[in-house]
């Protein structure tokens, strides 16, 4: 288990590594229901924002292929990149 607090105080993802994958539940989204955009962003209605950002740099070193978050569809690009995504969204909203 990985802590990602910042969502809520108890988020987790989860690194399995058999399956190429890294659960991530509110760590992160592949659909902001807030913009209906489609890839990695920062999750909405986040007790602490910053926190959970910072959060996600404790993913950045698993190259892990698939992060499979609470909400969204799968992302197969990998975990570095959907953190490198999640960053930008963030800068740019």
């Amino acid at each position: 288990m990985i802590g990602l607090p910042g969502h809520s105080a108890g988020s987790i993802a989860v690194h399995v590594p058999v399956a190429d994958a890294v659960f991530v539940g509110d760590g992160l989204t592949t659909r902001p229901v807030l913009t209906g955009e489609h890839g990695p962003a920062p999750a909405p209605f986040t007790d602490d924002p910053g926190q959970a950002l910072a959060s996600l740099e404790r993913l950045s070193g698993i190259e892990a292929r698939w992060v499979l978050p609470g909400h969204g569809t799968p992302w197969s690009v990998g975990v570095p990149e959907a953190v490198r995504r999640v960053r930008v969204s963030a800068e740019a909203g």
